[in-house]
Parts: structure tokens; C-alpha cells; sequence
């Protein structure tokens, strides 16, 4: 496309988006939420403005989105560990300086303002409150990446509220984040976004699906290699590629605990396959591009390169599994950090995905892609405003249609009780296998019963407690334990538990993701039925299949993409399962070993004589980890991992069932009320038809004349075959 045409194309959308202001603001015939709209509307108003090309970063909790990011930056900005998990959307930027500015939905506190000072203050960050305390500037005093990680930890992951609880309210007050970094990683007319992880914050559902379509450009869609056949978001990402025309890569992350074998990129084998069998059953193009990450090891490669990290604190990091050979290598090396990094990138794949996304960037029409966006908002926004006008114009140009209207009621009423009842029954039976219970006969256990009934005395013993201490016997590990007070011990018994937990969880996930997939696919189609319905309140027998395919996507956007959708609770009950995991750790085993050090440590035992001495603390301390509980670090009653993790599975399938049936009430009732307010004013409307054409007829014009404008330029910009938005 010209520059001149660009130029174009971009001024009419401006006015297009200040005209919707104007009807949303002040006209009495929109029927919505003006403050979401509003700043729906100046989101976009902003995109079109600076003109940045959006690269979002999707996936599920813990999935590696943050420490991916952190690598492409080249540092660790965001917060990473599972406790850290994002809850807010960030948007991140080149700038001049490192900076921080936090959007509030209302003015910050007094008392907001002064904790957040005290905690920023203590690395040298200062604050000033701009638009009457609703967005805070955060500067710097340095360009350490640490500095801006150490600002976001109290304010947007998902175990704040405990860390930090005078923060608590102003948490509830954010409504995104803009990081402008001073890199050359970043090109000036590119953004990415960070998004929390959709089993996350309840608060961010609706922001995180209608949001994240609105705001991207790219999406880089991370899949954890473990779950590769089982990636509930596959629907939500399909509307992405069809419905909204958006390009999608997909990174099978965690790579590093794959075997090589199982790495390829063509699918023909292992994850890569697996995702690619979920294409095909969820229709996805067979284009779509995959990569293969260990995001872990090329943030600590990047960090490695910028000095961010020494070489020591990467030899003495358990979670890169550097091999012995590796580390001898080193010994003779004229620069031992270049080289390690150099391995650890190569380890991680990164490359490979770097260099196909700056490949992409650069051939992209980023402007256009901008434009295009801006313009299927318009359209799609043009035309939910004037459905609502359409029945009631409809109704004044043909009142014959109230009596059509009135005799069918009833049936419009029935059909929206057998929706209801429908989507009834297929909670009830989601109810059954989440919790546990009968369906057509077939006794189900629930997820909660399935890992309990996995986490015995002996599997523990045989997956975590016999691992650890065959690890401990092999050469000089033993030793190097006692000589730092047995953290290495206490660190490798973190991972086995933590390996086991996951395996153990693994095919209580696939069932989860299974079932919640029935689930949406179910009452997306319910939900379809009840929009088709009010589009068509004066013609109930015509349902467009068109129709239909939106307002399933919609429907389907509206409760979430899938997932827990469990809100905070389960999102903070997830988290905690490595600080207690950590803190039971730091309070049993490493406790009681620094005593079983202090007084045995000048004696001459063989290494057999301390493993047998090591191997009931060890036990005692894996059983109190994962079953039976004990004290955390400052002495407080930690919950055994059984129980957390019981709790977030029954908090997962509750929430989000409670969520679905929520937006299936929501919908039912909107058409029961549109129903009933259009009979209401039967009288009204036949007495001022024409009235009440000519106020109507010029604004749904109007509004159709922007739809049809934006979708044309929707076919110019991408150059073919015009998709319906």
C-alpha cells in the first residue's frame, strides 16, 4: 500500500474512532458500558497514533512467556518464578530511559502512594503521580534490568497480595503497565505484550480475550513441550488466525527437558506432532510455525553476554544442568563466560526463533497491520452499536411485527429454557468428572481424588526420596553438600519434588483440558444460539450461519479461553505450591541438616555412614513437603503440596464452572429483556414510528456507512478476499 494511501486510511480511522466516542458518550440509543468502551475506543485511538506494531506474547500459567521475553531483551526485566507470575498487561517499548509508567483505573491513595514509595525507594526509583494520581511514573536511577523487575514484583504477580499487603489496594486499581527500555533489541515502531497466564486473574478474563484480539498484531503462542497434545487455548487461537486474520508462532517452550530425539520442528515426530494432530483437529492452518525453546537457558545466555550474571552464579545454577564436560572445557578457556553463553544459546534454541521473528518484522507491513487492526475494531464495534437500533427500527418501520413478536414470545421464551437447561446439563456433567460423580452410568473419580490417590508413601519413595539420595551418592557430591551446609541436597530434593508433582499432575492436566474443552465447545455453541436470537429478536427463525460463527467466537471470548479462569484464588493457590515447596525445604531439611552438620562434622564417617544418617531426614522432610505439612522459614504452618494442589484443582473446575454458567445467565437474560422492552413499548413505538425512524435510520446508517468503510479497507490492506469481522 502508498504512503499517501496509508496516510489515508489512517485519518479516516481516527475520525471513524472519534465518531464512535461521540455516539457512546452522548447518545441516549447505545445501550452498554460507556467506560469500557470509551477506553476500548482510546486504546485503539493510541495505537493508531504512535503507530507501534503489538507482538503479544499468550500462553497458559507458568508456561515461560516472562523468561522468554526477558531473553529477548536481554535481561531480566519481568519477574519469572512461578510465585512471580504476570497479572496485569505489559506493554513493552524502547526508550530513552529505563522507565515505568502504571495506568490506575482511579486515582492512587495517599497511603498507596507512600508504601509503593518506601518499597521503590529502596533501590533508588523514584515516583510522580500524573493525571490526577491515575497514571505514576516510575524512573530510574540506573539501567539494571534487576531495578525494574525488584518495581513490578509488588504490584503485578500473582503472590503480591501476601508479599505485599499494603499494596493490596492499588493492585486492584491497575490497569496496565508501559515499560520503556533503553535497548536496541527493540525496534522503534514495536511493542511486546506481556499477558497474564489465562488459568491466572479472573479480574483480567474479559481483558485478556476480547483485549488481546483487539491489541495484537503478532501473537507468539507458548505451549509447554509436556502438554504439546493437549493445548486448551488451540479454539481461542483459531479465531485469532481466522476470524481476526492474525499471524500466529507457536513455541513448544521447556524444550531442555526433552531428548534430542524428540525435537522436530516438521512434526513428524514427539511434540512437534502432537501439536500439529491438535491443528488438524481444531482446523488450523497446517502454515502455522513452530519452534522449539528452553527460554530459561537463553535468558541466562543473554544475561551471561551483558554481565548481568557472573560465570559462577551460572555453574552454580542446578536449574541449567550444565554438563560435566562442559564445565572441564571451561578450565581451558581463554573466555570462559563468551563461551558458556555461546553453548547455553545454541542449548536453548533461541536462535532459531530470534532470527525468524527479526526476519518476519522486517518483511512485515507493520504500518498496514496497524491500520488493518484499527479498522476491524471499527467495523466490528459499528455494528454491535447498531444491532440493538435495527430491531427497534425494524419494529417502527412495520409494527405489524410486534403482533409476529408478541405470538412468539413464548416460543423465543422456551427456546432460551431448553438453551438453559442445555448448558445446565452440560455443567452438571462437568460437575461430575471435575468432582467426582456419575455420568450415563460410568463413575468418574474427580481430579482432586486422582491425585491424591497418586501421591503415596512409596511412590514418593521410589520417584523422589531414592533419586535424591542415588544423587547424592555420585562422586564428590556428598562432599561438595557438607561443604555448603548441604544446600545442594536441599536444592536437588526441591527438584525431584517438583519433577514429581508435575509428572504426577500431568495426566490430571490432559483430563482437565479435556473436559473444560467439551465445555466450551459445548456452550459456545449454546451461547451462539442465544446471540443469533437477539440479533433476530423480529425475525426468530433466521439464524445466518455467519452470524452463528461470530457470535460463537464471541460467546466463546466472553468466558474466557479456557482454562481455570479460576481466578485469584486459584491463581495464588498454584503459586504457592514452590514457597511451600521452598520454605519447607529451608525450615526442615535444611534445618535440620545444618544440625546433623554442626555436630557430626568432625567425624571421620564413610559417605555410607551419612547417607544412612541422611536418609530419614530426608524421607521426614519429602513426607511433611508433599503430605503431611510442617513450619515455613519464619515459622508459620505451611500446607502440604497435597493439599494446595487439591484445593486449586477444586477451585479450578468450581471457578470455572461458575464463569461459564454466569455468561450463559448473562446472555439469556439480556434477550428475555430486550424481549420484554420492546413489548413494553409497543404502544410507544406505534405512536411514534416515524419518529422514531427518523431518529434512528440516519445513526444505524451511520453506523453501517463506518462497518462497511472499515471492512473495505480491512480487504485493501491484507489484499484479498474480504473476511467478515
Amino acid at each position: 500500500m502508498k504512503f499517501k494511501e496509508l496516510e489515508e486510511h489512517r485519518d479516516w480511522s481516527l475520525r471513524a474512532l472519534a465518531d464512535l466516542e461521540e455516539f457512546i458518550r452522548h447518545d441516549a440509543d447505545f445501550h452498554g458500558s460507556i467506560n469500557h468502551e470509551v477506553r476500548a475506543i482510546a486504546d485503539q485511538r493510541r495505537f493508531v497514533e504512535d503507530g507501534k506494531y503489538r507482538v503479544v506474547f499468550l500462553g497458559t500459567f507458568n508456561v515461560g512467556k516472562s523468561t522468554a521475553i526477558n531473553a529477548f531483551l536481554g535481561g531480566g526485566y519481568l519477574p519469572m518464578d512461578v510465585e512471580e507470575c504476570t497479572s496485569r498487561l505489559t506493554f513493552i517499548e524502547r526508550g530513552d530511559a529505563l522507565g515505568l509508567t502504571i495506568v490506575l483505573s482511579e486515582a492512587v491513595a495517599d497511603s498507596e502512594l507512600d508504601a509503593l514509595r518506601r518499597l521503590l525507594g529502596e533501590f533508588g526509583a523514584a515516583i510522580e503521580p500524573r493525571e490526577e494520581g491515575t497514571r505514576l511514573v516510575v524512573s530510574f536511577s540506573s539501567e539494571n534490568p534487576a531495578d525494574m523487575r525488584r518495581a513490578l514484583e509488588p504490584i503485578i504477580t500473582v503472590m503480591a497480595d501476601d508479599d505485599y499487603p499494603l499494596l493490596a489496594p492499588l493492585r486492584g486499581k491497575i490497569e496496565e503497565l508501559n515499560l520503556t527500555l533503553p535497548t536496541q533489541v527493540l525496534q522503534e515502531d514495536i511493542a511486546f505484550v506481556d499477558t497474564p497466564g489465562v488459568h491466572s486473574v479472573s479480574e483480567t478474563r474479559a481483558e485478556i480475550t476480547y483485549g488481546i484480539i483487539e491489541r495484537s498484531h503478532l501473537v507468539i503462542s507458548f505451549v509447554d513441550s509436556g502438554f504439546a497434545g493437549n493445548v486448551h487455548d488451540l479454539n481461542f487461537i483459531k479465531r485469532i488466525i481466522k476470524w481476526r486474520g492474525r499471524r500466529v508462532f507457536f513455541v513448544l517452550n521447556k524444550a531442555d527437558k526433552l531428548e534430542s530425539s524428540e525435537i522436530d520442528v516438521r512434526g513428524a515426530r514427539g511434540p512437534a506432532r502432537s501439536l500439529m494432530e491438535s491443528f488438524a483437529r481444531h482446523d488450523i492452518p497446517e502454515d502455522s510455525e513452530i519452534f522449539f525453546l528452553s527460554g530459561y537457558r537463553a535468558l541466562k545466555a543473554q544475561e551471561l553476554e551483558h554481565g548481568h550474571i557472573t560465570l559462577d552464579e551460572a555453574l552454580d545454577d542446578n536449574k541449567l544442568s550444565i554438563p560435566t564436560s562442559v564445565c572441564s572445557g571451561l578450565d581451558d578457556s581463554d573466555d570462559p563466560r563468551r563461551d558458556l553463553a555461546a553453548y547455553l544459546t545454541g542449548q536453548s534454541r533461541f536462535s532459531h526463533l530470534k532470527a525468524r521473528l527479526i526476519d518476519y518484522l522486517l518483511n512485515e507491513n507493520k504500518a498496514g497491520v496497524v491500520i488493518e487492526a484499527a479498522a476491524q475494531f471499527i467495523a466490528t464495534r459499528a455494528q454491535d452499536y447498531s444491532a440493538g437500533m435495527e430491531n427497534e427500527l425494524a419494529l417502527a418501520k412495520d409494527p405489524s411485527k410486534f403482533d409476529e413478536l408478541r405470538s412468539r414470545r413464548d416460543e423465543l421464551m422456551k427456546r432460551l429454557e431448553h438453551i438453559r437447561k442445555s448448558a445446565g446439563e452440560v455443567l452438571e456433567e462437568f460437575k461430575a468428572k471435575s468432582l467426582g460423580g456419575t455420568v450415563g452410568g460410568e463413575i468418574h473419580q474427580g481430579y482432586e481424588s486422582r491425585f491424591r490417590s497418586a501421591v503415596t508413601e512409596a511412590a514418593i519413595e521410589n520417584q523422589i526420596i531414592k533419586p535424591t539420595l542415588d544423587w547424592l551418592r555420585q562422586s564428590g557430591r556428598l562432599k561438595e553438600a557438607r561443604r555448603q551446609k548441604f544446600k545442594p541436597l536441599s536444592a536437588q530434593l526441591e527438584a525431584a519434588v517438583d519433577e514429581f508433582v508435575s509428572s504426577t499432575l500431568a495426566d490430571i492436566h490432559r483430563r482437565v483440558e479435556q473436559d473444560e474443552a467439551g465445555v466450551r465447545e459445548a456452550i459456545a455453541e449454546r451461547l451462539g444460539e442465544v446471540r443469533g436470537l437477539r440479533m433476530h429478536l423480529t425475525e426468530l427463525g433466521r439464524l445466518e450461519p455467519a452470524a452463528l460463527e461470530a457470535s460463537m467466537a464471541q460467546s466463546y471470548l466472553a468466558f474466557g479461553a479456557g482454562g481455570a479462569v479460576a481466578g485469584l484464588a486459584a491463581g495464588a493457590a498454584i503459586g504457592s505450591i514452590v514457597p511451600v515447596v521452598g520454605t519447607a525445604i529451608g525450615a526442615g531439611l535444611g534445618g535440620l541438616l545444618g544440625v546433623v552438620g554442626g555436630v557430626l562434622a568432625r567425624l571421620a564417617w564413610s559417605e555410607e555412614r551419612w547417607l544412612k544418617k541422611l536418609e530419614p531426614i530426608v524421607h521426614e522432610n519429602a513426607m511433611n513437603m508433599l503430605v503431611r505439612g510442617g513450619k515455613d522459614a519464619s515459622g508459620k504452618p505451611a500446607l502440604p503440596i497435597v493439599e494446595v494442589v487439591c484445593e486449586y484443582l477444586k477451585k479450578r473446575a468450581n471457578s470455572f464452572r461458575e464463569a461459564v454458567q454466569a455468561e450463559v445467565d448473562n446472555a439469556i437474560q439480556a434477550v428475555q429483556q430486550e424481549c420484554d422492552s420492546l413489548l413494553a413499548r409497543e404502544n410507544e413505538i406505534r405512536r411514534q414510528s416515524e419518529a422514531i425512524i427518523a431518529r434512528l435510520e440516519p445513526k444505524v446508517n451511520r453506523l453501517n456507512t463506518l462497518r462497511d468503510t472499515a471492512r473495505s479497507i480491512v480487504d485493501e490492506t491484507r489484499g484479498r478476499e474480504r473476511i467478515r469481522v
